[in-house]
């Protein structure tokens, strides 16, 4: 069995703590026997234990920002691209494949999205969440010295829709349209068999997955929570 042994994350901002205890989880699950990319702007402070800070000058918008980003790592190993608001909780298997792109699809819940927040998006009226973004952003893994090229592929595709996807949802929803005109070459599993997503305290019993993401607005609360609850150290 093999695994992945490089990780990346975007993250911008003057507050570091929750991309710090991602990289300690790493770093933890690893012995430190790992590469880290962290893909940010100029200014974002430097979070210890990264192997690599790449800073560029990026766009703005946050999308873009991060689909630019995303395309600064050129490594013929697989990469995997997780959300700054994740952990790692053990080592994570290498996927067998020839494609560029190995994406997570959604679960199919059925529940509508609501079109009116955080702005207004008729595109997204009386659809479910899996309809219109059905794979998952927060974990993306790149498999080739030419991965980088597919997120210059949705950078240009996020650029031409209109700016409200620019600031929410642009990442998500240029990849719908990239898959659905087979404009990348990607290879798709179930997120179940990687991915815990961790809502509320209820989702904290019971994982077995050796990734976990956050999602809602207590997530800070909640990563905090299990990264104590399994590492005996402090991010510093």
């Amino acid at each position: 069995m093999t695994f992945i042994n490089n990780f990346a994350f975007f993250w911008i901002g003057e507050d570091i703590t929750i991309p710090k205890y991602l990289v300690n989880s790493i770093n933890n699950c690893y012995k430190n026997q790992v590469n880290i990319y962290m893909l940010t702007n100029n200014r974002t402070p430097h979070i210890n234990g990264v192997t690599k800070t790449i800073r560029s000058l990026l766009p703005k918008e946050i999308m873009l920002a991060r689909l630019k980003a995303y395309s600064k790592i050129k490594n013929a190993d697989q990469v995997i691209f997780l959300d700054a608001d994740s952990l790692v909780l053990g080592k994570i298997e290498k996927i067998n494949t020839d494609k560029s792109l190995i994406l997570f699809r959604r679960e199919k819940d059925g529940k509508i999205l609501n079109h009116e927040y955080p702005e207004i998006y008729p595109e997204f009226e009386n659809k479910t969440g899996d309809e219109m973004m059905p794979f998952l952003f927060g974990a993306i893994i790149t498999n080739g010295i030419n991965s980088y090229k597919k997120f210059l592929t949705l950078y240009d595709i996020a650029k031409q829709l209109p700016q409200r996807f620019h600031r929410w949802y642009g990442d998500q929803y240029a990849l719908k349209i990239a898959t659905e005109k087979t404009l990348i070459d990607f290879y798709e599993k179930d997120f179940n068999d990687y991915i815990h997503i961790i809502k509320n305290q209820e989702d904290l019993k019971e994982i077995k997955k050796s990734l976990v993401t956050f999602k809602g607005t207590k997530s800070k609360e909640l990563i905090l929570q299990l990264y104590n609850s399994i590492f005996t150290d402090e991010p510093n």
